[in-house]
Parts: C-alpha cells; sequence; structure tokens
C-alpha cells in the first residue's frame, strides 16, 4: 500500500541529554570531589526556537536514595506540553545531611539560568516539582527563594528562586516524635536527613512549612487520600500555611492513591499538573 499523509507539526520532537554536570560536592570524607548530575528534555531543533518554561524535576527515595532517570518516562509528557525538563540527583542522607540536599536542588536552579540559552529556557519562569523527598525538596526551593543563605557554590549571581512548586506527597513539617504523629517515615531516616539527636529547631530549618510568606509563589499540592507514608495532613498544613499567605494555592486529593501510587500520575492529574504550569508560565 501507497499513502500520502498530510502531517500538521503539532509539537517538538524532544532530545534526551544525560549527565550534564551542574555541580561538584566533597566527595570521600572530603579528600575528593563528586559530580551532581542532572538529565535533561529539549526540543532537537532550538535554532530560533522560542525559549521555553523549564521544570525541575526532583526524585524522592526517603532521603537515603534518588535516582534521576526513574521518572524521566513520566516527564515525557510534560515535555510536549511546551516545557523543557530536567530531572536532578542531590547528595543523600548516607553522604550529607541538611541543608546539603537544598544546597544541591539551588545549585541546579542557578546552573539552569546560566546555561538558559544553551538548553532553550526561558530563564524567567523555571518550576520545581518533586515526589516524596523529592517534594521536601521542590517545596524547600519554593520557600527559600528569598533565602541566599542556602546558596552554595558556583554561578552565585544567578538566583535560585523559582516560579511555581508542584509539590507531590512531600514530607514539610518535621517533628522531634519518635514516632511522627504525621509519616509513616521511621525516626531513624528522618535523623538520617537532619542529624544524629535533632532538636525541633533543626527539624523546622527543613520544614517547608515555615519559610511561607506573601512573596511564595503558587503551589499545586498532590497527596493521596491511602497514604500511609506521608500523612495527608502534612499537605494539608501547607496547604493551609499557603492560604493564610494569601499565596495562590491548589491540593488534590487522589481518592485511594497511596504513596507512590500510579494514581498519583495518570493523564487526569497530570493534565491537572500542565494546567497549572502553563498558568504561571508566561
Amino acid at each position: 500500500m501507497i499513502e500520502r499523509m498530510q502531517v500538521e507539526h503539532r509539537r517538538d520532537v524532544l532530545s534526551l541529554v544525560p549527565g550534564v554536570v551542574y555541580a561538584t560536592v566533597p566527595g570521600w570524607f572530603g579528600a575528593t570531589w563528586d559530580p551532581l548530575k542532572m538529565d535533561i528534555l529539549m526540543p532537537k531543533n532550538r535554532a530560533g526556537h522560542k525559549k521555553l518554561p523549564c521544570l525541575v524535576w526532583v526524585c524522592g527515595g526517603g532521603f537515603m536514595d534518588v535516582d534521576r532517570t526513574v521518572w524521566m518516562p513520566e516527564m515525557v509528557r510534560i515535555a510536549e506540553a511546551g516545557f523543557v525538563v530536567a530531572s536532578v540527583e542531590y547528595r543523600v542522607s548516607g553522604e550529607a545531611q541538611f541543608p546539603a540536599q537544598l544546597q544541591d536542588v539551588k545549585a541546579a536552579v542557578r546552573f539552569l539560568r546560566a546555561h538558559a540559552d544553551m538548553y532553550c529556557i526561558d530563564a524567567d519562569h523555571i518550576f520545581a516539582m518533586g515526589e516524596s523527598a523529592g517534594g521536601t525538596m521542590a517545596s524547600l526551593l519554593g520557600v527559600t527563594g528569598e533565602h541566599t543563605e542556602f546558596d552554595v557554590g558556583e554561578y552565585l549571581d544567578q538566583s535560585s528562586a523559582v516560579q511555581g512548586v508542584v509539590d507531590v506527597y512531600g514530607l514539610v513539617r518535621l517533628t522531634t516524635d519518635k514516632v511522627p504523629p504525621e509519616t509513616g517515615l521511621p525516626y531513624w531516616m528522618i535523623e538520617a536527613f537532619v542529624g544524629m539527636g535533632y532538636n525541633q529547631a533543626q527539624a523546622d530549618a527543613a520544614s517547608a512549612v515555615w519559610y511561607v510568606n506573601e512573596n511564595t509563589p503558587p503551589f499545586l499540592i498532590l497527596q493521596g487520600t491511602a497514604d500511609n507514608v506521608v500523612d495527608p495532613g502534612q499537605s494539608q498544613a501547607m496547604y493551609d500555611t499557603l492560604i493564610a499567605h494569601s499565596v495562590p494555592a491548589d491540593l488534590i486529593y487522589v481518592e485511594g492513591a497511596g504513596h507512590g501510587d500510579e494514581l498519583i500520575y495518570q493523564d487526569a492529574v497530570m493534565d491537572k499538573v500542565i494546567q497549572f504550569l502553563k498558568r504561571y508560565a508566561g
């Protein structure tokens, strides 16, 4: 069979650029340096292309593990909707304690702004999204845009502030309780992240709710009602705090969804994510 097709150009063909080193951090007992990397989805043909808003994706893993590649298939849909997507890695709790993780993701944002032309990025519209521990990091990115004390490393002439956050069941309010009332994460896991025998002041420093103010960017929060790892009360507390400070915020409860549940990544939910990002992408 011979067929002729009249095809409309409706979306960009994408390129995946893996293993982009965005920072180096202390390695083996401070004696070496280790690279931190990101994978980037962007238009294949960029000559003359308009700059696109960028989404920084942060993987979870209980602060103990991270894999920048594992969620990239789900990010393709967002890239096809007109965003550059950068999936970033960061130091886990076995390598460094907070605030190293926040310093790392902030360094990633600064790197992307410094190389915006190379990667077809609109530097004025960078967003953060993450799940679980990655949601913690994305939320902290969103609420600490004015806190330059967390900016460490290169490209300090660039801002690490983001213009919006999608928090996917992130832990946003830490406590010192041995059996935390609003999370199924064991105490030792939080202790590894924040520090041995940490106090409430240290817990608060790693809790996004306490940084919210009237300059905080818009938030979209996704939470499963059956999550037994991060209690829905965490997301509700973040939403209530944002609303109390007159920050635009939406909270979507996905009925029956557990932690990391595939229900949260279905098209109906991801459509809400894309709508939110486009609303604030300029």
